[in-house]
């Protein structure tokens, strides 16, 4: 094993790829995990007075679907249809990241604050 470095850093791809199948749509997306600076990120959203929920989920949804590739539009069509089918979208994305069910939770506690 050797010491960790800018080659061995540039070298690695660690960042998670899924295809999700979306029955109640006949339809099919491909997501990805996100970095630790998308983290980051993301979290100056979730924490800025001036945005809410949906602000942060159409974030999310931007960095973590990369086929298609959504934009306001297609997010905004989308939230007009089933909750239930976006929220599974969103519970596979958590999972892919390592967020558990309990911190989930917790998560919509916060923004229903």
């Amino acid at each position: 094993m050797d010491f960790l470095s800018k080659e061995i850093l540039s070298s690695i791809s660690d960042v998670p790829e899924k295809v999700i199948e979306i029955p109640e749509w006949n339809a099919k997306i491909k997501v990805q995990g996100i970095s630790k600076k998308t983290q980051v990120e993301l979290a100056r959203i979730a924490t800025d007075e001036n945005k809410d929920a949906f602000d942060y989920q159409k974030a999310l949804l931007k960095v973590s679907v990369v086929e298609p590739k959504l934009d306001d539009e297609l997010i905004e069509e989308m939230y007009e249809k089933s909750a239930s089918v976006i929220d599974n979208i969103f519970v596979e994305i958590a999972d892919m990241n390592g967020i558990s069910e309990e911190k989930q939770a917790e998560m919509s506690d916060e923004f229903q604050e």
